[in-house]
């Protein structure tokens, strides 16, 4: 449950990852090189695979978190924040 959690957190912080998991759960994880359980994966995928509800409340959480932490670390605050999960080089090399 350890990296399920770890998923989950970094889609709070990390719109692109919330953007690539909410589209295809299995190939996120994939990508950004998790190792989960098989029983993760459903759990996973039960809670992600077709919520288009969550985009809106994660967006929601996301901008909570940033306020919090801008008022407790300032220089913690760009987006996505130094605790996200590093980004995958081959979207990495897209983006340049």
């Amino acid at each position: 449950m350890d990296l399920l959690v770890t998923v989950i957190g970094n889609a709070a912080v990390d719109p692109l990852f919330r953007e690539k998991l909410l589209e295809n759960p299995r190939d996120a994880i994939d990508t950004w090189g998790f190792r989960l359980t098989k029983g993760e994966i459903e759990m996973l995928e039960a809670m992600f695979t077709e919520r288009q509800d969550l985009k809106e409340r994660f967006k929601a959480l996301e901008n909570a978190l940033y306020e919090n932490l801008e008022q407790l670390i300032p220089e913690a605050c760009d987006r996505p924040c130094r605790m996200s999960v590093s980004r995958p080089s081959i979207l990495l090399k897209k983006a340049a």
